[in-house]
């Protein structure tokens, strides 16, 4: 113990016997030794004892950050016992280095070692300056004169060295708290874009099990496909049809009026006539749909492109057959008097002109333009303000020009499944009636009204909303029975978006082709 406090008595035995030797009084001796010279061998031994801490924790920072990558690069693969304990070593020796360094950062022992050494020199300078009267004491002849201007100076460097400690310490903590604030605003940045990589793989891996689903379905509905295909030419013999030809030689449908007869086959092969079927005049037809609820909800302009799965024309041609030969055998078919518009087609508007205003293929006007055309004649609604808002509407409808089946294939299809406000009351009603045409016809009872009004038995051949022609009699139709021709004249374009879409989505789109359809034809 008195090796370790020697320079601290030397201190204080040497400095004390100059402060005895000093003219002055003994209260001013007494003064200073203990204000004065008590101050520095505190300062002296706090000094000596954070540098002895600092270097301590140093040391083994330094020797530790030293040891412990050769321990983990260590191997000896014949002695794993030995192996394990250098590896728990090196963990244990890892942990002791983490630990100083903590030690060292929290106390700042070397930062305090420092100060209080500067601290204790600049007080034992000012002391050396006041007994040899030199410095700020060379005006005075005698320490007792001197002694008041010591005595203040003293106070002052004790108190600016409290002050700057003080001021360090705050400084320190501010730090302290940005550096946390910093950390935490990190730490949130860190989660922000974890969650968004979390979002983005929970959609990517949405999409990939969407996307096999829809595989499955695909796979599955072309599988159902095939096996009915088989039977499709056996159940057309009982279908109820009418006659799809006209004058041109083309398909097309008979005026209103006209009488149809669904045929049935016996088992003997022989047909018959069962029943008489009277098809409502479409510009006068008052009746409603089966089921209250069952509007057509078009789907926007995301919709896929049409590929048939049936053999239209040749299932339209063998419908025709039938009607043809039922005609032969019934002289008063054809008798019913009709109310469309007669006369050849006005051709408001030509392929070329349609293509520029829909910005779509010169090709698809030019085939489907015609039976659009004709339809609307024959619903007496072929006026250029309703033609403005029937093109607008195909457009936003399909995304171009031609009969599309409703975007989302057979997985999205599934969602009309046990749909009662459209009649979907069997199973499977929700893939087999999804939306067709120009507006998407959905759901079984809107097939079956329509199908009824145009005399095409589309409840039981829904592929058949696919043909140009009835795809468009039955946007004619609709045109003529929902006002939309009639909101159309008046120039009310919201009017016929709300009375399509059921609201104003794709209104942009449908607005945009309204100007550029007015532009070119009004």
């Amino acid at each position: 113990m008195a090796k370790k406090n020697s320079y601290a008595q030397y201190l204080k035995q040497t400095l004390g016997g100059l402060v005895d030797r000093l003219t002055l009084s003994e209260l001013h001796k007494d003064f200073i030794k203990n204000r004065w010279l008590d101050q520095v061998l505190w300062l002296e031994g706090r000094a000596t004892k954070e540098r002895n801490q600092h270097y301590f924790l140093r040391m083994v920072t330094i020797i530790g950050g030293v040891l412990v990558p050769a321990m983990v690069g260590f191997r000896s693969p014949d002695r794993p016992r030995f192996q394990e304990a250098i590896t728990w070593v090196a963990f244990g020796v890892s942990q002791t280095v983490a630990i100083s360094a903590a030690v060292e950062e929290f106390f700042s022992h070397g930062e305090k070692y420092r100060h209080y050494r500067n601290t204790a020199e600049a007080l034992k300078i000012e002391g050396w300056q006041y007994m040899q009267l030199t410095g700020p004491y060379r005006e005075y002849p005698t320490a007792e004169d001197a002694y008041p201007i010591f005595a203040e100076r003293v106070e002052y460097f004790i108190q600016q060295d409290l002050e700057s400690f003080v001021e360090r310490l705050e400084k320190k903590q501010d730090d302290g708290k940005k550096d946390a604030q910093t950390a935490v605003e990190n730490t949130e940045k860190a989660l922000s874009r974890l969650n968004q990589e979390l979002e983005l793989r929970a959609q990517r891996l949405e999409a990939i099990e969407k996307r096999l689903a829809e595989e499955s379905a695909a796979k599955q509905q072309a599988a159902a496909e095939m096996a009915t295909e088989a039977v499709v030419a056996q159940t057309l013999a009982a279908t109820p049809v009418q006659a799809l030809v006209s004058a041109n030689g083309g398909t097309s449908f008979p005026p209103e009026g006209e009488t149809s007869f669904p045929v049935t086959t016996h088992a003997d092969g022989q047909e018959a006539t069962t029943a008489l079927v009277q098809s409502a005049p479409p510009a006068t037809a008052t009746a409603t749909l089966a089921v209250a609820a069952a509007d057509l909800p078009p789907l926007g302009a995301a919709a896929l492109d049409w590929e048939e799965t049936v053999d239209i024309e040749a299932l339209k041609a063998i419908l025709a057959s039938q009607i043809t030969a039922t005609k032969s055998s019934s002289p008063s078919v054809g008798n019913g008097a009709s109310t469309a518009p007669s006369g050849p087609v006005p051709q408001l508007i030509q392929p070329e002109d349609v293509a520029h205003i829909l910005e779509c293929p010169l090709g698809d006007c030019q085939t489907y333009l015609p039976g659009i055309l004709a339809a609307m004649h024959k619903y007496d609604i072929l006026d250029k303000q309703t033609l403005v808002g029937l093109l607008a509407t195909v457009r936003v409808e399909t995304g171009g020009f031609k009969p599309v089946h409703e975007w989302g294939g057979a997985s999205y299809w599934k969602r009309y499944e046990g749909r009662k406000d459209l009649g979907n009351v069997h199973p499977g009603d929700g893939v087999k009636y999804h939306g067709r045409g120009y507006v998407q016809l959905t759901g079984r009872a809107n097939y079956k009204t329509y199908g009824q009004k145009l005399g095409v038995d589309l409840e039981n051949n829904p592929d058949l909303a696919m043909d140009p022609n009835v795809s468009a009699l039955v946007l004619a139709c609709y045109f003529k029975e929902r006002g939309v021709s009639t909101a159309a004249r008046s120039g009310d374009w919201r009017r016929v978006r709300k009375l399509v879409n059921g609201g104003y989505h794709g209104w942009d789109v449908f607005d945009k082709y309204v100007q550029r359809a007015k532009k070119r034809m009004v």
